[in-house]
């Protein structure tokens, strides 16, 4: 049953709200009425479309996009309970004040978290862009893949959550060189990324499960090296949407790719499927 939701005023100016698409913040507002009392909700883009957009000629496949997009800026997480997919709201509790809740779904748990979280698949199995409900797939995404665990885990050593959290920023300065150096200004048409902060620093950790799988296609290894994001990013300079050169159309003419939106995990996997089309061809 779908419920009221309040929206505070400070929504419209949180950074991760404003790195998403208007329809995508449009979508993660309507997830709230359909939401149960825990902020958990079906992961099914079927579903979601139906319940949001049921009179709009949208395509479940495009909403499983907007998903993906709230996922890679942290405002939902995917789970799995019971054999079940689900998706929560992150900060459910600090933005929704629910006096007697009641309680649909398996409630989140970091246990049940994806280990590609971002990644959830749609349903149905045509392809990407040809009007079914495809999946979108690449095959340098593999939820059997290893992922570099997570330095806030409290289980870890302090020891190696330190040597995990150097690497990682190691990995981090790298991608930041190879990407001033190719697409920044002046060499290039994009702003420099002159500040690792925390934020840019996570959105690189959330890409190596997939730039691993690539370093060991293309060096027979999955150590990330600088020579990795030498080649990605030159790559991504030969393409003019993720280059700056454009076009790009309203409602975001203004829009740019930057440092982080080139280092999701989703946009990696694109650019390298393409890569790999075009070598084929």
């Amino acid at each position: 049953m779908a419920r009221i939701r309040s929206i505070k005023p400070e929504f419209w100016s949180s950074e991760q709200v404003m790195e998403c698409s208007p329809m995508a913040r449009l979508l993660f507002i309507g997830l709230w009425n359909f939401c149960d009392d825990g902020g958990n909700h079906v992961a099914s883009a079927k579903t979601v479309k139906a319940e949001i957009f049921p009179g709009d000629d949208i395509a479940s496949t495009d909403v499983q996009r907007m998903l993906d997009e709230l996922s890679s800026n942290s405002l939902i997480a995917f789970y799995t309970n019971g054999g079940k997919d689900y998706l929560h709201v992150t900060g459910w509790k600090k933005h929704q004040k629910i006096d007697r809740p009641t309680f649909k779904h398996p409630s989140f748990s970091n246990d049940h978290r994806r280990a590609l979280d971002e990644s959830s698949p749609p349903e149905g199995n045509g392809e990407e862009g040809n009007g079914e409900e495809g999946k979108e797939h690449s095959s340098l995404r593999s939820e059997s893949s290893p992922q570099l665990a997570l330095t806030g885990d409290p289980t870890a050593p302090a020891d190696l959550k330190a040597k995990r959290a150097d690497r990682i920023r190691q990995i981090a300065e790298d991608a930041r060189t190879a990407y001033n150096a190719i697409l920044a200004k002046p060499h290039g048409q994009l702003p420099a990324c002159t500040l690792l902060n925390k934020s840019r620093i996570k959105t690189v950790e959330k890409a190596l499960p997939t730039v691993r799988q690539l370093c060991q296609a293309m060096f027979g290894s999955e150590k990330v090296t600088p020579q990795f994001w030498e080649a990605y990013f030159e790559t991504a300079a030969g393409d003019d949407f993720h280059n700056g050169n454009g076009p790009y159309t309203a409602p975001h003419g203004n829009w740019r790719p930057d440092f982080e939106y080139l280092l999701r995990e989703t946009v990696i996997a694109k650019l390298a499927d393409r890569a790999a089309s075009e070598d084929a061809a």
